[in-house]
Order: structure tokens, then C-alpha cells, then sequence
């Protein structure tokens, strides 16, 4: 087995976008990208101390954190996301999707957010075109 042409990633580590309906979709960056990990790393770094010292983070924080997380990082845009009873389409902006992300009603959405950004396999290069010539 070539361990390489099996687990190596090439990820296109640009927005994508999905539809979630007929009449909306998301824009998101892949979790696994550079961008998504250098990001990470930064909000991180006010942890490190107490991480590096065996501490944990707690539920609240945890939670917090990935919203804020995905809100100014890894979701970039969204379009036809209506407010309860679909009068009005509510504009993408970080303010709102931290508190759709934070809403517990939305959780199912917050979870199809990670699920989408964590499949490397809707990132990645198309492998013709990665293996170059075609």
C-alpha cells in the first residue's frame, strides 16, 4: 500500500460552497486547510499556558470557543437563511452566525456546519487535475 496515495491530503484550502435547500447555501473553508489550522492555533494561544500545564478547558469555553471559532473563520458567507417562519432572510455577518451558532434550538444546523467543514473529501483538489497534465 502506498501510504501516500492513500491518507495524502490535497486540499483546495479556498471557500466552498454548499446548498443546504433549493434556496440556500453555505460558504465554508475546510477545517483540515492551513488557513482553518493557523487560525486555530492563534485563538488558541491565550490556552497554551494551562493546556501545556495539563489544565482543561471548560464546557462553556469549549463551546465558545468553536463558535467563535467557525464564526470568524471557517464560515464565509451564506445566502436564503431565513428567520423563524422564513419572513426575512437574515444576512451573513460574524454577529449573526455566532448567534445562530449559539442558539440551542440550531444546534443540528451548528453540527451540519463542522460536519461539512470537517469533509476533507468535498475539499479536495479533483485528483486528475492534482496529478497535473490533464
Amino acid at each position: 500500500m502506498d501510504i501516500y496515495e492513500a491518507f495524502e491530503r490535497n486540499l483546495e484550502d479556498t471557500p466552498k460552497t454548499f446548498p443546504l435547500s433549493d434556496t440556500a447555501s453555505i460558504t465554508l473553508l475546510p477545517m483540515g486547510g492551513e488557513k482553518a489550522r493557523r487560525a486555530f492555533e492563534r485563538m488558541m494561544e491565550p490556552y497554551s499556558p494551562r493546556l501545556n500545564a495539563g489544565g482543561k478547558l471548560t464546557e462553556e469555553e469549549n463551546k465558545a470557543l468553536n463558535v467563535r471559532f467557525y464564526a470568524e473563520h471557517i464560515v464565509k458567507g451564506w445566502t436564503g437563511i431565513k428567520d423563524r417562519g422564513g419572513k426575512e432572510e437574515i444576512d451573513f455577518s460574524v454577529d449573526n452566525a455566532k448567534a445562530l451558532f449559539s442558539d440551542k434550538k440550531l444546534e443540528g444546523f451548528f453540527a451540519l456546519i463542522i460536519r461539512m467543514a470537517s469533509n476533507d473529501a468535498a475539499f479536495e483538489a479533483a485528483k486528475a487535475e492534482a496529478d497535473e497534465g490533464n
